[in-house]
């Protein structure tokens, strides 16, 4: 029975440097009750963004005993994803930390939490023709969990990143259906001048998209006022190149080969991964490496935040830690949607009961 006044608890597993932990806070509504991190890089920083002390800690899921875990209402995971990206061998299951998931569902059948979130890659959708997929549905809906899944595109959610996850959100309640996903449109704001003026003048205001800069409007820039010259990057194109511009993002890997593509970014940054291989683009015609500081806020973390990550950590283990993590900003969104749908159910309740 939902309880009147009740936050949601919730467990972090795999928890990495916090990014569920940090939306959820951000969100609302939500207390964190413990969490369970194997990389101890990752658990240091988390213990210097949040105060862990007297939480329910495990280090290694597989060793995680459901009857020592406090009551919690919502299990967040972001199981690991090499087992199913695109971009390693994709054994899924056949891979150790491909079962990893089932620790998931072994601590969800003995303890029943409410709600589970989980995120992924979208390969984990088309991996093995869609049968692994099948298999977590199948293994969720086994313990009585409806299930509602979205890919969301953390660029549409106050961040210049492109990068798309699965969302999945699984509820015992049946009534909770349709009250969280899909989200059916960005929660992004049009670019909005704020000042006007002619080109190399005008000034628009930061919270809203950056525009691509173009050859449109009486030149290079003419939407910003800017001249820019481009600057030639190897790509499989018609032209063996694509131009890439001030602000634009360039992929570090692959660097002397022009086979690959996708490699600049129109100003957005591509999908961080672990390895900091992303640059971006300075006047006159340089590619700068992003800096540990620039990752973690394509990642939603706010300047105050990233001071005590900084602090503690060298630059390799903040790329790594950036490039494993959830964006803040979408685990927010989705927060403030459960949040919502929470104290619905909980005033229905009352209702029922008055």
């Amino acid at each position: 029975m939902i309880e009147k006044g009740e936050t949601i608890r919730f467990l972090d597993l795999f928890s990495g440097m916090g990014g569920f932990r940090e939306g959820l806070t951000c969100a609302g509504d939500f207390v964190c009750v413990g969490h369970c991190e194997i990389d101890r890089h990752a658990d240091r920083s988390y213990c210097a963004l949040f105060d862990t002390e007297g939480e329910w800690f495990c280090d290694d899921i597989q060793k995680a005993g459901p009857d020592e875990m406090p009551e919690f209402d919502l299990l967040c995971a972001g199981f690991p994803c090499q087992p199913y990206s695109i971009s390693g061998a994709r054994r899924g299951f056949s891979d150790p930390r491909g079962n990893l998931f089932f620790e998931i569902t072994r601590l969800a059948e003995a303890r029943q939490p409410a709600y589970l979130l989980l995120e992924n890659v979208p390969g984990l959708l088309s991996h093995d023709k869609g049968q692994t997929f099948a298999a977590i549905l199948y293994a969720l809906e086994g313990l009585g969990y409806y299930v509602e899944w979205q890919v969301l595109d953390s660029k549409n959610f106050h961040v210049p990143q492109s990068r798309r996850r699965l969302y999945l959100i699984g509820y015992l309640d049946k009534r909770c259906r349709g009250k969280i996903l899909p989200f059916t449109k960005t929660a992004g704001t049009a670019l909005e001048q704020i000042i006007p003026g002619k080109q190399g003048e005008r000034v628009y205001s930061p919270e809203g998209i950056g525009c691509t800069l173009t050859s449109q409007a009486g030149g290079f820039g003419g939407k910003t006022g800017l001249y820019a010259v481009g600057l030639p990057i190897k790509e499989a194109t018609q032209q063996g190149y694509k131009l890439a511009y001030p602000g634009d993002s360039v992929n570090f890997a692959y660097a002397q080969r022009n086979t690959r593509r996708g490699r600049v970014g129109r100003q957005i940054a591509h999908t961080l991964t672990t390895d900091g291989n992303q640059g971006v683009v300075e006047w006159p015609g340089r590619i700068r490496r992003l800096t540990p500081r620039e990752c973690l806020r394509l990642q939603g973390w706010k300047d105050d935040r990233i001071d005590r990550v900084l602090a503690i950590q060298c630059d390799t283990q903040i790329y790594k830690q950036a490039g494993n993590g959830v964006t803040v900003t979408v685990v927010e969104a989705i927060g403030r949607r459960m949040a919502a749908m929470h104290r619905e159910l909980r005033e229905g309740a009352e209702d029922t009961l008055t």
